[in-house]
């Protein structure tokens, strides 16, 4: 075990210290090749053996030069292969150039290098807003080494995500280095353990390095693997927003007051007051809620893109029937302010996409807005989301939506806000009557409501997981009633009879 050890560490040593150089292309080590299994994560399907980025940082603009190295590990590992490299496209205001690499398999001994065709880089268009270059490398199999280099330029300079030293792959080698030639002062925002134990105190850094990274997939219990993860974010005096230059943002409020007024030029109230109108009013709040949800979610939807500004006045949106999640939101917000409703637009970041930081009014922190409406009824509020509403369950809103705190978009003094979804109740009767032929009777109802609602309750032979595994028996046949919404919860009931010997010990386990 000691030898296993000391060679272990050798290893890592020897690697750590031949990868502090400069990455060259098409030249690869002995422990590269020899490497088909990461040390420290001993399951991972590749590796990026190094990789380095070169930001160029002016007062108009950025340029990132992305150098990188991989070893497929795995079968699962070729999926490493297809690379998708995203940039903004709307104005041209973001491109990728420069794409080069190449594939790399030892044959008999010798170096072989396949190297990527221009022909097979495509441009791809993802959304409205974004777009891709995608490329696959040739000739890849385990034990090739890929590697690829990139520029990305872009005149988003106000709040940049600079470099992530952790990805879905393990890491042996990091490397990113910041070139700032702008007129104007940027503050330097480092995320995760190893880099704020490493740097700490040096905030005059301009280089750094991290080694030995485990994949965020080993980062346990928290909603999003990103937001623990090792990364720079940077964030300037100024930024761009469809190309034009905005004044400087150094609070919250002034943020807030920019969004808002944009806000503004996409609502259209005398339009929305004839829509409002045309909705009929309920016997109460809830129900006129229930019609307006109604409302949306039969004449408009999401165009599955992301969004904290709208693309779409009210009365386009109504005309074109698609929109983002802004688009929507802002409609809803609208509609219900018309009908009396007193309501809040906040701007949240999804679970998918991170937490926000409160230290910094970063505008790219947020990715999505929502809608708060509140009920005199009881007093409360009810988060929705016109993306994705929930026509029955109206007070559960989606769950990507709760990640700790949202922001009001709203005039004067910033307001945050914390998002928390309502509790969810799942209760299960079962009864099992044991009848004198030796059959075995059992009966199971099902009530639920919010997330615990299960879209496949409705499928076949569901007693089949409880039956058998409590009794061991097996069921002759099974009948189940049609699930129903009764006033806050789904309601779903089963039968079902099994035949069993006349045993006179039975075991039960938890059948939830």
């Amino acid at each position: 075990m000691k030898l296993k050890i000391t060679l272990l560490f050798l290893f890592i040593a020897l690697y750590t210290n031949a990868q502090s150089k400069d990455l060259k292309f098409g030249k690869i080590s002995e422990q590269e090749i020899n490497l088909t299994q990461v040390p420290f994560e001993k399951n991972a399907d590749a590796v990026i053996f190094s990789e380095e980025g070169k930001m160029d940082l002016t007062s108009s603009n950025y340029y990132l030069t992305v150098k990188r190295r991989i070893k497929i590990l795995t079968d699962k590992g070729l999926d490493e292969a297809n690379i998708q490299l995203n940039y903004y496209s709307k104005n041209r205001n973001e491109s990728i150039s420069g794409i080069k690499g190449g594939t790399i398999n030892i044959v008999n001994g010798v170096e072989q290098m396949t190297p990527i065709d221009e022909k097979e880089i495509f441009d791809v268009s993802l959304n409205e807003l974004y777009a891709a270059k995608r490329f696959t490398f040739p000739n890849v199999k385990v034990g090739s080494i890929i590697e690829y280099t990139y520029i990305k330029s872009s005149e988003y300079n106000f709040s940049i995500d600079a470099w992530n030293f952790q990805h879905d792959i393990p890491t042996l080698s990091s490397k990113f280095r910041l070139n700032n030639q702008a007129y104007g002062t940027y503050s330097i925002i480092t995320i995760g353990d190893g880099l704020n134990t490493k740097y700490k105190g040096k905030s005059s850094s301009t280089e750094w390095l991290l080694h030995n990274i485990q994949s965020y997939n080993q980062l346990k219990y928290v909603y999003n693997p990103e937001d623990q993860s090792e990364r720079i974010k940077l964030q300037g005096d100024n930024y761009h927003t469809d190309g034009a230059k905005k004044t400087t943002l150094n609070a919250w409020k002034e943020l807030l007051q920019d969004i808002n007024a944009q806000y503004e030029t996409y609502r259209n109230p005398s339009a929305i007051k004839d829509v409002a109108q045309n909705i009929p009013n309920g016997k109460d709040e809830v129900e006129t809620l229930r019609n307006v949800i109604e409302y949306i979610d039969t004449n408009v939807k999401w165009n599955r893109f992301y969004s904290i500004i709208p693309s779409r006045s009210n009365k386009t949106l109504l005309k074109e029937k698609v929109g983002s999640t802004a688009d929507m939101n802002l409609l809803l917000n609208e509609i219900l302010s018309a009908k009396g409703f007193e309501t809040s637009m906040v701007l949240f970041s999804s679970r998918h996409h991170g937490q926000i930081l409160f230290s910094y009014p970063i505008v790219n922190q947020f990715n999505s807005v929502l809608t708060v409406v509140k009920l005199n009824k009881g007093a409360s509020n009810l988060i929705l989301d016109a993306s994705k509403l929930n026509k029955e369950q109206i007070e559960f809103g989606p769950l990507d939506v709760f990640n700790y705190h949202g922001v009001v978009i709203k005039k004067g003094e910033p307001s945050f806000v914390k998002l928390n979804q309502k509790l969810s109740y799942y209760e299960s009767s079962m009864k099992y009557d044991f009848m004198n032929n030796g059959s075995l009777v059992f009966y199971r109802k099902d009530k639920f409501n919010g997330y615990f609602y299960d879209e496949n309750v409705d499928e076949k032979n569901v007693l089949n997981r409880f039956i058998t595994e409590s009794l061991e028996a097996r069921l002759d046949e099974e009948s189940s009633n049609k699930m129903v919404f009764d006033t806050d919860s789904y309601v779903k009931s089963y039968k079902s009879k099994a035949t069993t010997s006349n045993a006179s010990f039975y075991t039960f386990i938890n059948p939830l």
